[in-house]
């Protein structure tokens, strides 16, 4: 199954990971960007956009950010994507990328106000790099905002390497972030939400 949760490919598992993802994550997701109080002049990034739920919130808000970039590395995700930004109730300056977020070349150095991921950072492997790469593009003062359900660490940890919360707040403490961490009960009700910034 971790392969297809990472990035869902043909058959049942990756049919059944999609629908899976698509019931438990929307919420988190539009909860999760909420909190970002994304600005007219934001360059926002969304890493695993998956269905789009991200993009249908930030379409709710009477203001979006000049420029929204999302990042998704499976080809049945992207293909979502692209439906749910057709039918979005209005116009947004959206990017869509397929490349591995270890590498965003797409984006210029210091170019990005908040970048945000649920149930993304489990598989930034090796996570160093991924944070490199992110701290290389956030602006100063920017925010990243990774959340996930750490309550349940997956047993497939071949695929889902980052799982335990200290560790990944220590990864990004020595790649130069500044780090809190906040449980919400509320929005995933057995989980929680880890925000980091």
């Amino acid at each position: 199954q971790g392969p297809n949760m990472r990035s869902p490919g043909g058959g049942f598992l990756g049919w059944f990971a999609i629908k899976f993802m698509g019931k438990v994550n929307p919420q988190s997701v539009q909860e999760g960007i909420r909190r970002l109080d994304l600005q007219a002049e934001d360059t926002f990034v969304e890493l695993g956009a998956g269905h789009g739920a991200g993009l249908s919130a930030i379409a709710e808000m009477e203001t979006s950010p000049k420029r929204i970039v999302c990042v998704e590395i499976s080809e049945r995700f992207r293909a979502t994507l692209r439906k749910t930004i057709a039918s979005l109730p209005k116009e947004l300056p959206i990017e869509v990328h397929g490349e591995d977020c270890k590498k965003m070349p797409y984006l210029e150095n210091e170019s990005v106000d908040k970048i945000f991921g649920l149930n993304v950072v489990y598989f930034l492997d090796p996570l160093p790099v991924y944070l490199e790469e992110i701290h290389r593009v956030l602006k100063t003062g920017g925010f990243v905002s990774f959340g996930g359900k750490f309550g349940f660490p997956p047993t497939d940890t071949k695929e889902f390497i980052n799982i335990e919360p200290d560790a990944i707040i220590d990864a990004m403490k020595k790649a130069g972030f500044d780090v809190s961490r906040e449980e919400i009960h509320r929005v995933l009700k057995t989980g929680g939400f880890v925000s980091f910034g």
